[in-house]
Formats: structure tokens, sequence, C-alpha cells
């Protein structure tokens, strides 16, 4: 059967949702999108993302494909499911590629940035984690801890159905820009609440109330449902994604 694979680029807020994934009852980005989609064409559409994000989570720029029976120009679409969806989510960038493209197992790189502000400006809370003053200089010798080739279960959900959790991170650093502090983190790949449980262990490094050394200990020797700290999801942001290119 022919088909034509569409690759679409989705900016959102994910305040108001359950997350990426489509889930019965709940409100998510994947269900939104299909929706219309299913509504244009008047085909069941089955979108793929290049991952998964928390409820809560934001999106500078998820990658997901689909195929359609029938070729659409891809302005059209972008026009379209931007016009159908809530305001909250705009499709960016819409394209045909080869039938072989796949969201998420095509891509090499996953770029996340944490967004942590240390005063007490509120009109970005949607969008940052609020916390008190943290020592940079800790945040960052706890950042660079983490770059290379690791099994990363001390700072994920376990999830026995996972066997491999090893992950590569390329890139790892905080930077501070007055009150706001980005974290930046670039990897192959991420378990699940992964940047989260890392950002919020290294918060509590920066407060000097966990210590570098047992941070040290839980990468280098992996433990499953280590009681450790979690960032809440809202300052959380997928920024890119990056693919080979044909």
């Amino acid at each position: 059967m022919t088909f034509y694979r569409y690759k679409i680029v989705v900016h959102y807020d994910g305040t108001n949702y359950h997350g990426w994934q489509i889930q019965k009852n709940h409100k998510t980005i994947q269900g939104e999108l299909e929706k219309a989609l299913s509504d244009l064409t008047s085909q069941n559409i089955t979108i793929c993302g290049s991952g998964r994000t928390d409820s809560g989570v934001h999106a500078l720029a998820q990658v997901a494909h689909f195929d359609l029976l029938k070729k659409i120009n891809p302005e059209l679409i972008i026009n379209a499911l931007n016009a159908r969806i809530n305001k909250d989510i705009r499709v960016l960038n819409c394209e045909i590629v080869k039938n072989d493209f796949h969201a998420r197992f095509s891509a090499t790189k996953r770029s996340y940035v944490y967004r942590l502000r240390t005063n007490t400006y509120i009109l970005d809370r949607h969008y940052t984690h609020c916390s008190s003053p943290l020592d940079l200089k800790l945040l960052n010798k706890a950042s660079k801890l983490i770059i290379g080739d690791y099994d990363f279960t001390s700072f994920s959900k376990n999830n026995p159905k996972i066997t491999n959790r090893r992950c590569v991170v390329y890139d790892s650093i905080w930077k501070d820009s007055e009150s706001l502090l980005n974290y930046h983190i670039t990897g192959n790949r991420f378990l699940h609440h992964m940047v989260r449980y890392l950002v919020g262990t290294m918060i509590e490094i920066g407060k000097k109330k966990f210590s570098l050394k047992k941070f040290e200990e839980l990468l280098t020797i992996p433990k499953e449902d280590v009681q450790i700290y979690k960032a809440p999801p809202n300052g959380l942001i997928l920024e890119k994604i990056d693919y080979e290119k044909n």
C-alpha cells in the first residue's frame, strides 16, 4: 500500500496536558493532534513522537511523524492543524520525508533545558521552578560528572520492562543569567523522569544538602528505587531533537 510519511515539529505549553502520550480520559498533546488530523483527513491517524514528555512538561521543538494515504501539501497541514488545535499547541513545520524515517528511532540526540529561578519573580512561574539561592560551582561540578556513558537506573523511574538503562550524555551544564539558572543537557536518549531526578538531586547539592560523593556513587553504582529528589515538571522544556542528515 502506498503511503506518504510526514514529519512535523511541534511547540507546546504542557501546563494543562497529561504529557505527550495519548491516555484514556486525559487530554494529551498526541491526542489533540491525532483528533485534528483525523478531522482533516477523515482517516484514523496515529502519530509517533520522538519521545514522551511528562505531564506539565513543555516543548520548543518536539518531532513526530504520521502516515497519510493521500498526498497533502505540508503548508495546508500546518494551517489546518493550527486552526483546529488549542492555542497552547502550535505546529511549526511539516514536510514529507522518506518512508523509513522514524521520529523516535532515527533521532541521534535529544536536548532539554530546565529553568530555575532563585528570586521572587512570578510571571514565568508556569515555566520555571523556584528555589532558594544555589551554589553554581557545586551545580556544575555535579553536572560534569553526568557527561559520559552511564547506567542511569538510580536516576529514573523503575520500570522492569526496560532492560537497557544506559544513556550517553554529551553535554551537561548550568548557566546563570542573573536570577535565572538554566540547566542544559543533551544525550542520545533519556529514561522516564531521568532529567527531573538529575536536576532535583543537583538542586539539593547546590543547597549543600546532598553530597557530590553520594551523587557520583549513584552514577557509578546504579541502584533501583533510590529515594532521591525529583524536580517538578513545569521548569522542563524539550528543546531540540537532532537527526542524521540524509
